[in-house]
């Protein structure tokens, strides 16, 4: 009787934000399949499945983003993947970043067997660690991600943008990295109930023009631009609702009180509804400084929410439109586009037609790309 295919992972916890869910909807491909999943983490994640198993590395530090934790894993995660990999005869590696490529590469040359490496941002620029100012440290992950990339057999950046300075990164790694892009899902629900439900539980006033935004508070993310385009909105209609948390949120809540727009702005914190309250929203704003292949935006393209981005790449494959774009370090050119979407009603629905038309080429089976990918490699491994 044939073995059943056993996939091994790693990433050091769940987090909130697209990163950890694309990584969660990728095990439940594999799981879907028949495959069986083991995991290396830290904790466990926070879903479960029969055929899903945790493999918890025992760390004597409670915090995870300290110089002595990161040491720690670094060292002690490639020993224990090595022997959960020769203990459950695992057949594939496969991992969400470079860094963990490398990290796996001792389990790959000890099983041989193939490894498969997700690249979901540029490479040593999307802030990890709070210590990331430092140039050791950067220089260090660069050299690290090129090995992790070495070691893969297959690599798999979500735009073209990030292949592009993937493959500038690491020259050699050319030949071995596509692209897949994340995609979204078919959305019903009724924009009417969904905006009534914001105006409900945030107490807003009677029609209100609802502009909102998601993702983790950093810097790459350029929230403090939106916030300023809002300040010189000067209406009474808008209200900004920010959903999402991190690091950043402190300030740009004080930011919020000096521009005079607090009473207007509404930070949610994490939510498990995200998709839920940008139903009800109006317009979004997505204005980051660098990105890989936001899953915020495209919950956003799901709902056929007219969307303004940021002229950068990995915005403009996913929002074609030069019309959406404006420059993320001009506040007044959003400013202007945001004002005009609330008063021309042919530009606010010439947007949503656009959004309408980009959401037709993010519609596909991902599960389906991942799993063929994946059993491809191994495949070839095998022959």
């Amino acid at each position: 009787m044939k073995k059943p295919i056993e996939i091994l992972t790693l990433y050091y916890k769940h987090k909130p934000g697209g990163f950890c869910k694309r990584l969660k909807m990728k095990i439940k491909a594999c799981l879907e399949h028949g495959w069986t999943v083991h995991y290396v983490a830290v904790e466990p994640y926070p879903y479960h499945h029969p055929n899903l198993i945790a493999h918890i590395l025992p760390t004597p530090m409670r915090n995870h983003d300290s110089v002595a934790f990161w040491i720690y894993f670094f060292l002690s995660a490639p020993v224990y993947m090595v022997l959960v990999g020769l203990k459950h005869r695992v057949h594939l590696i496969s991992v969400f970043s470079p860094l963990y490529a490398f990290i796996s590469g001792p389990a790959k040359w000890v099983l041989k067997i193939p490894m498969i490496t997700f690249v979901r941002s540029h490479l040593h620029q999307n802030p990890i660690y709070s210590y990331r100012e430092s140039r050791l440290v950067t220089w260090t992950e660069g050299c690290l991600e090129k090995l992790g990339l070495a070691f893969s057999d297959r690599a798999l950046a979500t735009s073209k943008a990030v292949r592009d300075a993937t493959v500038k990164h690491c020259p050699k790694a050319q030949k071995k990295t596509g692209v897949l892009y994340n995609h979204l899902e078919e959305v019903i629900f009724d924009k009417d109930f969904c905006k009534d439900r914001l105006i409900r539980e945030f107490s807003l006033t009677d029609n209100p023009f609802i502009i909102a935004t998601s993702g983790v508070f950093h810097k790459g993310k350029n929230l403090d631009c939106l916030l300023r385009a809002f300040a010189t909105i000067g209406k009474p209609e808008p209200v900004l609702l920010i959903i999402g948390d991190g690091k950043q949120r402190e300030s740009l809540e004080k930011l919020a009180v000096e521009l005079d727009v607090a009473e207007k702005t509404i930070f949610t914190g994490w939510r498990e509804d995200v998709l839920e309250l940008i139903q009800g929203a109006d317009l979004f704003v997505f204005g980051s400084a660098q990105e890989g292949l936001s899953n915020s935006l495209l919950e956003a393209i799901s709902t056929g929410l007219p969307c303004l981005v940021s002229d950068v790449p990995e915005n403009r494959e996913v929002v074609s439109n030069p019309e959406q774009h404006f420059c993320p370090g001009q506040p007044s050119s959003l400013a202007e586009k945001i004002l005009r979407a609330m008063d021309d009603r042919n530009y606010y629905d010439n947007l949503l037609r656009s959004t309408l038309e980009d959401k037709k080429r993010f519609t596909f089976d991902w599960n389906g790309e991942i799993i063929r990918e994946m059993g491809a490699l191994m495949d070839l491994s095998q022959k």
